[in-house]
């Protein structure tokens, strides 16, 4: 197997947009590549990555596939591209399904494209056993992972803390500052929860959001309560030295229903008086950090156990695809074996160096 990967963290959205090919395209490709009777192709398209896994055909081949099927020269692809081969490319993808390659760690959204996508190169009858076993195990693998790790169960930075909050409380959430910082963190914490939908302010003359998804739309800072009045959560998260939402503005809105307002900003962007509106909740930068603290240490722990057990998992993968390879060949071993046993042992000493030879013979000594 091997891999080549554009992705979000060595290639811009303008590049990435333009690979993130349709599903009806992404099946014209992998039946493409599969011209070649023994080649195989796997495509993973998502927001934040383009992924093609094939055997059978060159670098040189997939590259212009990609050029052609998106209008970029292969010279302007290339310094965008990650080369993943044979054992690295099966170690990536098993780090990209169990979320150790996502923009927010341990997502879970990732291993569902990533099933997807080894479904739709089944349907295009682009895989054989060697990538049906890989994308099995690597699937098996991050479900491993999510159980026996809390990985995808914490978050380690205030806003993505913030934001997985403001996804419990609702789907509708305005995050007012998105362009910056902390407020990208909090969007793109955001995407990794179905269903919702984000709001995000932009000045006239300011910076404008960079993160590609149909989920998101894009409104003018200066209409912002017109926002508030829709969303059920607003998170604010500037550099603004004055407030983003006051009390005074919040009342002239006779506001029904709940509301949770996450303020992220030092200075703070929410004034704390607007909890004396009924059904007004509001969350300060100061009520998630302690938490942060905490879950750093446990996503640390959970990092190591997940590359331990994808260590684990792909060592097995490798051993049941190098005995598949062995079977035609099983019963006339086993045939010179029971015809020859002395010659197959001192055969055994000829070929194998020290400690392998070692750990056979007392595999045969137990027999």
């Amino acid at each position: 197997m091997e891999c080549i990967s554009i992705n979000y963290r060595h290639s811009d959205i303008s590049v990435r947009e333009r690979l993130a090919f349709a599903e009806g395209t992404q099946t014209e490709i992998m039946r493409a590549v599969c011209g070649n009777l023994s080649a195989q192709c796997v495509i993973l398209c998502t927001c934040n990555r383009t992924e093609i896994y094939f055997s059978g055909v060159s670098d040189e081949c997939i590259l212009k596939i990609l050029s052609d099927y998106s209008g970029i020269s292969q010279s302007e692809i290339i310094p965008d591209v990650c080369f993943y081969r044979e054992e690295k490319a099966v170690l990536h993808l098993f780090r990209v399904a169990g979320g150790l390659c996502s923009m927010v760690l341990g997502e879970d959204e990732i291993l569902r494209q990533t099933k997807n996508a080894y479904r739709k190169a089944c349907e295009a009858g682009a895989v054989s056993y060697e990538f049906h076993r890989i994308f099995q195990a690597a699937a098996a693998c991050a479900k491993r992972i999510k159980t026996e790790t809390p990985i995808s169960r914490v978050s380690v930075s205030v806003a993505s803390i913030a934001a997985n909050e403001a996804a419990k409380y609702g789907k509708k959430i305005l995050v007012i500052g998105a362009s910056g910082q902390t407020g990208t963190t909090a969007v793109k914490n955001l995407l990794s929860h179905k269903n919702v939908r984000i709001t995000a302010t932009v000045r006239r003359h300011g910076s404008n959001i960079r993160i590609a998804d149909s989920r998101i739309s894009e409104a003018e800072y200066s209409e912002r309560y017109k926002y508030i009045a829709e969303s059920d959560c607003i998170i604010s998260a500037t550099s603004c030295p004055h407030y983003t939402v006051t009390l005074n503005e919040l009342k002239k809105m006779n506001i029904s229903g709940k509301k949770l307002f996450i303020d992220l900003a030092v200075p703070p962007d929410i004034d704390k008086g607007i909890t004396q509106i009924p059904g007004i909740s509001r969350l300060g930068i100061d009520d998630f950090k302690r938490l942060a603290e905490e879950n750093h240490n446990i996503r640390a722990g959970s990092i190591e156990t997940a590359e331990y057990i994808i260590a684990e998992e792909i060592e097995n993968l490798h051993k049941e695809i190098i005995f598949h390879n062995f079977l035609p060949s099983k019963d006339l071993v086993c045939k010179r074996l029971a015809d020859n046993p002395e010659q197959a042992v001192f055969s055994l000493k000829k070929e194998l160096d020290a400690e392998t030879l070692s750990r056979v013979l007392d595999i045969l000594g137990g027999i």
